[in-house]
């Protein structure tokens, strides 16, 4: 963690001497990927090419690192930015945001397929799984990781004290699907797009299936977020003129395809062209 923070202030000083942009891209496969398995092709990776090809008037840098680690910078400099990010009130206080976003997708039950008649009881007429109903019964076990949110709803079952369905904690999303593979817990939790990168990272074959759950989740936006302060300000100002038209959001959300399930897909397709996402 030293080491990442000494290299970002090192790329921050070159940055500043010319009033350069920063980009610090989380670690978070597929949205953005090192490597080594298609490396630079998440769509979070494809959609800052689109957004720096388009912007020749600033020098773009960039690097990756935590979560952590990118929040306390935007926190601290002027010409940090980022994107494919949550506009949430105590990053507000920070940061300045993109005025539109595309759609962000939402976390589900993770299945293997061949299991898919054990969860049959929890299920509505459209396939989405019953929570409340799951954590009534000791029947199935599951895997999560604490490295992230999975969202309100089911970060309220995780932390249910009265909830029955044994659970258990691993410290990676990779390391779930992996003991889903091998059968030692029937469910894990996370995004399509996480399943369908470390399905193909891993060989573990298609034998998955990802469940909308009940209560449903409204997804979080994507936004591109900067440092406020006069620099962050003039790029997203630029970055809010270049997404206006439905035309470029399209363009935008275009990468989208390669990871996102079909159905979250064409909902981001159909938010892109509404003038007020």
């Amino acid at each position: 963690m030293k080491a990442m923070a000494w290299i970002i202030l090192a790329l921050f000083a070159t940055a500043a001497a010319a009033e350069d942009v920063l980009w610090i891209l989380p670690e978070f496969p597929p949205a953005f990927i090192n490597g080594p398995f298609r490396a630079g092709q998440g769509y979070g990776d494809r959609q800052l090419d689109f957004l720096t090809d388009r912007l020749p008037q600033f020098k773009h840098i960039r690097v990756g690192a935590t979560g952590t680690r990118l929040w306390h910078e935007i926190g601290r400099r002027d010409g940090i930015c980022t994107l494919a990010a949550a506009r949430l009130p105590d990053r507000e206080k920070i940061a300045v945001f993109s005025a539109r976003s595309f759609h962000g997708a939402s976390n589900q039950i993770i299945v293997r397929t061949d299991r898919l008649s054990d969860f049959q009881p929890y299920l509505d007429k459209s396939g989405a799984l019953d929570l409340p109903l799951l954590a009534a019964e000791n029947r199935l076990r599951g895997a999560y990781t604490e490295t992230f949110s999975y969202g309100t709803v089911i970060d309220a079952f995780v932390r249910d004290p009265g909830r029955k369905t044994p659970l258990q904690k691993v410290q990676h999303l990779r390391m779930p699907l992996s003991l889903l593979d091998k059968g030692r817990v029937d469910f894990v939790f996370g995004y399509y797009m996480e399943m369908s990168y470390y399905r193909q990272l891993d060989r573990l074959g298609d034998n998955f299936t990802a469940l909308p759950i009940i209560p449903e989740m409204a997804p979080l936006g994507g936004h591109i977020a900067c440092s406020n302060g006069p620099l962050g300000r003039e790029v997203i100002a630029a970055i809010d003129a270049l997404l206006a038209s439905n035309e470029a959001m399209l363009a935008y959300v275009e990468p989208l395809r390669d990871w996102y399930s079909p159905a979250d897909f064409e909902a981001a397709r159909k938010a892109a062209q509404s003038a007020g996402n």
